[in-house]
């Protein structure tokens, strides 16, 4: 990571300007993602809402390999398969959360995992976890306990399940950067075909019905795609906003994900916020922001 990690003096200021705006867009584009996702609710059954975005990106980017000559990577490394597996139980995760809670408090508890990754770097090393560490962690959770102020029911659920995700994605950031040789569209199509599988099944062997709402028209699946398309453009424009700024500010910008999710649940949804959600939402950010930036601390000393 700290190879990774420049400071911005060191980065030219028109590259982290690019990198700010593919950061923005991808925000953007991942918040869409879970609007339009969040609309079928009551229509299909969340393991096929999933199947369809995860097959999109599949489809996508089996595309790019042709186009660019990427081999496609199935007896992949540990490593690799290790990164897969966790950004499959993250993206379960998303997808019945997303389906059963606001779109702003399925972001914001998304977004937590940069917090999640300091700790897990901390038990795979096996070092201390550090102070900061465990006030950002407290600070999360103490922010998404005000959001909810949950009685631990089965109204709860999803809660636990979204936050569960966030964990599984940050071992799926950690996973990743053990994979560096391996080509980033290789690391995506692999990712894309487990997923996929794992959705299949779970929308084969679901115990309820696939179509929640037969009256609806057979139409609406279409939008689907859109909704496939803004999650893969949101994951190219990461790893382009990667690539070229400094990965603190990257992060940091990031976090606009929260503010999009929000205005999508006000103008689209109607959702309202109270004083309690609006001061766990600002817990749970200031606590990602805080944990990106004194993780980014050893990087410019070093």
């Amino acid at each position: 990571m700290s190879t990774a990690a420049t400071s911005t003096a060191e980065t030219p200021p028109y590259q982290n300007r690019r990198a700010a705006v593919e950061m923005t867009a991808a925000s953007l584009a991942f918040a869409t993602m879970s609007c339009i996702a969040h609309a079928y609710s009551n229509i299909l059954a969340w393991p096929l809402v999933g199947f369809s975005r995860i097959a999109i990106t599949l489809a996508i980017v089996c595309v790019m390999l042709r186009w660019y000559r990427v081999p496609f990577i199935f007896f992949a490394p540990r490593e690799l398969w290790a990164r897969s597996l966790c950004g499959c139980v993250g993206l379960v995760c998303t997808f019945y959360a997303i389906t059963h809670l606001p779109v702003t408090d399925q972001v914001t508890i998304a977004a937590t995992g940069p917090i999640w990754v300091t700790i897990i770097l901390a038990v795979l090393f096996k070092r201390r976890i550090s102070a900061s560490a465990w006030f950002h962690s407290i600070l999360a959770l103490a922010g998404v306990y005000v959001m909810y102020r949950p009685t631990f029911s089965a109204e709860s659920f999803p809660i636990f399940v979204m936050l569960f995700g966030a964990i599984a994605f940050a071992g799926a950031m950690v996973s990743l950067s053990f994979c560096g040789p391996i080509n980033s569209l290789s690391v995506v199509a692999h990712f894309s075909l487990v997923a996929s599988c794992v959705t299949l099944i779970l929308c084969v062997f679901s115990p309820g019905p696939i179509i929640l709402n037969p009256e609806i028209s057979p139409w609406i699946v279409f939008g689907l795609i859109p909704m496939g398309i803004a999650g893969t453009l949101g994951q190219i424009l990461i790893t382009f906003a990667y690539g070229r700024g400094n990965p603190t500010m990257v992060a940091l910008t990031g976090i606009s994900q929260i503010a999009f999710a929000a205005l999508y649940d006000l103008a689209v949804w109607g959702y309202t916020f109270d004083l309690w959600k609006i001061i766990g939402v600002l817990m749970i950010a200031a606590a990602i922001a805080l944990s990106i930036i004194t993780n980014a601390k050893p990087a410019r000393e070093g």
